[in-house]
């Protein structure tokens, strides 16, 4: 063979494929081409030197002569004493399987009728990376010329090769980097994440667990329990776990809407729709679009308000106030209640059709009170918050103030807690905190006061004595709902639920 043309032809197509390939099948499948028309083999291979590994790597293209019983993923190491030796004395050997009966692999290859082959490592510098071979069935038909160019060849699939691997070791390195960085953020999330869901008890690992169960759905949720439990973050953790969490979390507070206002909010309206309607509005359900709309407080919806939106979650489409024209909407409800809907129901005060519509995917967040397990690691969660903000030193807790907060009913549930850590911490920072201070910072009188009590008698008392504190005021930054850490239309319900009138701890001059 003539090389002065055709060998430089050659290194320069394997150095192409040096930068070019970034896969092994890639850069071993153009080897192949490049060397086929020059070397005229009838089988080439490359195996790649993995000491102490069970079975090395073998790459041998699917074309020419196939080596029955020969894997072409992995070789055996003890399959390869050729190849072995070879690498270590770092020089070519020609084989002639026909006089060496007894290399492991001459069996194989008699069977598939090859004769002769030519071994040559893959060395860059002090490494030894593995080997190149090629084969044939016939008379060996390689020069001493041919043998010196092949030994160049193996020499640029060398360096192919130490690219190659060098390649792949970045690419599992920057995987790794990766899932760290996810890993790591995702810690960083659940540290600073305000809507961190902290609990320590079996009744909240069930919610948990049916609310990252309905997640992955898009189907309509109905969070009940009473106020203060959580059931907002509750709806967060749905919307943080489901596929449409890359989008915004759309809060509605139906308590807080003004009732000439509600389909306004909800639905948008055009321009003139109604006085001071002066430009148009979109609505919390079209900003809600492949997104969550969280309904909290479901249960103070008006029944006109109530019908439309029993339309839209049907249809899924609506109008704004004042228009005409349809528009769709895809999005996910989640409602949430303090309030027994189905109560509201039998009085005429809810929908029926909306309730069922609404109460596909039912969770009952339950009171502080039904999982105590929670106030300890509730309470610390709070105090290093707090601490931190306000730079106030934690305060200790004596053992006779913490069997108080265990056995305490709390009626604003967790957030009554937070706002008594909170008061905890600016009253007594870097302190011994006993039964009596909680039970001045509580308006209770201790846990012996509550010995032989129904629930509801001591939440009806704890609520008089909040009134009686206030002077009867129940709303406003001073009134007995902020003290217990409940919104104003709870308190009221539970009043009312209670017996209990305002008027009566009213001050007079």
């Amino acid at each position: 063979m003539n090389y002065s043309v055709d060998k430089y032809h050659t290194l320069l197509k394997i150095n192409n494929a040096i930068i070019h390939e970034r896969s092994r099948d890639g850069l071993f499948r153009e080897i192949t081409k490049v060397l086929q028309p020059l070397l005229g083999f009838d089988r080439i291979s490359i195996l790649l030197n993995q000491p102490g590994k069970p079975s090395w790597d073998y790459f041998a293209p699917a074309i020419g002569v196939i080596i029955p019983g020969l894997r072409n993923n992995t070789m055996p190491p003890q399959k390869a004493l050729v190849p072995i030796k070879v690498m270590m004395e770092r020089k070519t050997l020609i084989v002639d399987v026909q006089k060496d009966p007894l290399l492991p692999e001459a069996g194989m290859l008699k069977k598939a009728n090859l004769k002769w082959f030519v071994c040559s490592p893959l060395a860059v510098g002090e490494k030894v990376l593995g080997t190149i071979q090629v084969f044939y069935k016939k008379a060996f038909p390689l020069t001493a010329e041919d043998i010196d160019f092949f030994e160049q060849i193996s020499k640029q699939v060398a360096l192919a090769v130490d690219n190659l691997l060098a390649y792949e070791e970045l690419e599992q390195l920057r995987d790794k980097l990766r899932e760290e960085k996810a890993y790591l953020k995702n810690q960083i999330e659940q540290m600073n994440d305000p809507d961190e869901i902290v609990f320590l008890s079996p009744a909240m690992q069930h919610i948990i667990d049916q609310a990252r169960s309905v997640a992955e759905t898009d189907t309509t949720v109905l969070i009940t329990g009473e106020t203060g439990t959580g059931k907002d973050m509750v709806a967060r953790f749905i919307h943080r776990h489901s596929e449409r969490r890359h989008n915004t979390f759309i809060k509605v507070n139906c308590a807080a809407l003004v009732p000439t206002l509600i389909e306004s909010e909800l639905f948008g309206h055009e321009r003139g729709a109604f006085t001071g309607a002066i430009s148009r509005k979109i609505g919390r359900f079209e900003i809600a679009h492949k997104s969550t709309l969280f309904l909290d407080e479901i249960g103070e919806l008006p029944m006109a308000a109530q019908a439309k939106l029993l339309q839209v979650l049907q249809d899924r489409v609506f109008e704004r106030v004042g228009g005409t024209a349809p528009i769709k909407t895809d999005v996910r409800i989640i409602a949430a209640t303090n309030q027994n809907l189905q109560t509201l129901v039998s009085e005429k005060k809810f929908r029926e059709d909306l309730f069922y519509r609404l109460n596909i995917f039912p969770l009952h967040v339950p009171p502080l009170r039904d999982r105590p397990e929670d106030i300890p690691v509730l309470g610390k969660y709070f105090a290093d918050r707090f601490c931190d903000t306000l730079h106030r030193d934690r305060p200790v807790f004596r053992k006779d103030a913490i069997d108080l907060l265990l056995h305490y009913h709390w009626p604003g549930n967790v957030r009554e807690l937070e706002n008594f850590i909170e008061r905890v911490i600016i009253l007594h920072a870097g302190k011994t905190v006993t039964a009596a201070d909680i039970s001045k910072l509580l308006n209770v009188h201790g846990e012996a006061d509550h010995v032989g009590l129904r629930l509801a008698e001591i939440e009806r008392r704890h609520i008089e004595k909040v009134l009686a504190m206030t002077g009867g005021l129940i709303a406003g930054p001073r009134g007995a709902a902020a003290l217990l850490g409940l919104k104003r239309g709870t308190l009221q319900h539970k009043m009312k639920k209670l017996h209990i009138s305002a008027a009566a701890f009213k001050k007079t001059v």
